[in-house]
């Protein structure tokens, strides 16, 4: 069988007729319809608005008074609403149609297929570094971790960017929307979709850009590996460094 080169794999389209738009490169056919992703979108939206603006009241974003123990709370809110998000994604995704969870993208990591892709991440990540401090003008560390320094607290706060953001937003937005999107449409115009929607579900708009781009190499590394672990191992790693540096900073 002849060898494509990882740049021709990319830009060859999807073939007109057979599998469904991604199938052949890791997504397959998910049981869920627009129903059930507008369902678990509206109630995104729905929780969110609903914690999130009273944890920034009463973590004193609106004052300025920023409390650690308030900020905690706050963490904690936004756990409990990545928690619920998941919990429909599940309950609407997987449970009701008697799918099981490798539906999402849970099934094994092969090594073998990131071949290359650290490259493109490496990439990505100097991008994006750039576009924060050429194009826009990010909150610094002490604003975003202006958290006490004791162990609870710091645990809180890891438990939050570590594990629930990219296990929580990469099930949402690439697990279940992207697999959703990809079904109806090829995956480039649903890749660009669900990462708008992933840079406009954070809170800065100076991070739209980066957080876009970001959203653009977690969904091909998805679609390229065929398991949403690629994803969230990324999302956690680039969570984990930018908290380091934040802690660093913020000390």
């Amino acid at each position: 069988m002849e060898e494509r080169s990882l740049v021709r794999q990319l830009l060859e389209p999807e073939p007109e007729t057979g599998p469904t738009p991604g199938e052949r490169r890791g997504f397959g056919a998910v049981p869920w319809g627009w129903f059930d992703m507008l369902t678990v979108g509206v109630l995104a939206v729905v929780v969110n608005l609903a914690l999130l603006p009273a944890g920034m009241v009463g973590a004193g974003y609106v004052s300025g008074a920023l409390s650690s123990d308030a900020l905690t709370a706050f963490s904690l809110q936004v756990v409990a609403s990545y928690a619920l998000i998941t919990g429909a994604v599940w309950f609407l995704g997987v449970r009701r149609h008697g799918a099981g969870l490798e539906t999402l993208g849970f099934r094994p990591l092969d090594l073998r297929s990131l071949a290359g892709l650290l490259g493109l991440l490496a990439a990505v990540i100097v991008a994006t570094n750039l576009a924060v401090g050429l194009v826009a003008r990010v909150p610094r560390g002490p604003e975003i971790f202006a958290f006490g320094h004791g162990p609870g607290q710091v645990l809180v706060i890891g438990l939050l960017v570590l594990v629930a953001a990219p296990l929580g937003e990469e099930t949402f937005f690439r697990g279940f929307l992207l697999q959703g999107l990809a079904r109806r449409f090829r995956f480039w115009p649903a890749a660009v979709i669900t990462s708008t929607l992933f840079a406009l579900a954070h809170v800065w708009w100076q991070l739209y850009l980066p957080i876009f781009i970001l959203g653009m190499a977690f969904a091909w590394l998805f679609w390229r590996t065929g398991s949403i672990w690629a994803p969230i191992g990324a999302h956690a790693t680039i969570n984990g460094v930018s908290f380091m540096l934040a802690l660093l900073f913020a000390r």
